[in-house]
């Protein structure tokens, strides 16, 4: 899942996709669970990197061929 372009630091985006492939499912869930709170916290400013790295963990946990961790983490950062 290659991601283009760099976030808002500078920093390759695809360095977040990297580590993400890296992660245990454990690490992937947290990761995940606050990519996803954080994206819904910066509703009010599209530019947030948050919304690409949410994106980025639905497309690994696809990429894991279990899409369910995605619905996991934001169930979680749902209720949290």
């Amino acid at each position: 899942m290659p991601l283009d372009g760099k976030d808002n630091y500078g920093n390759p985006k695809q360095d977040y996709a990297d580590k993400l492939v890296a992660m245990d499912e454990t690490a992937f869930l947290r990761a995940a669970e606050q990519a996803i709170w954080l994206s819904a916290y910066a509703s009010n400013n599209p530019r947030s990197d948050y919304h690409w790295q949410a994106d980025a963990c639905y497309a690994d946990a696809v990429r894991r061929e279990k899409p369910e961790l995605y619905s996991q983490a934001h169930v979680a950062a749902s209720n949290s």
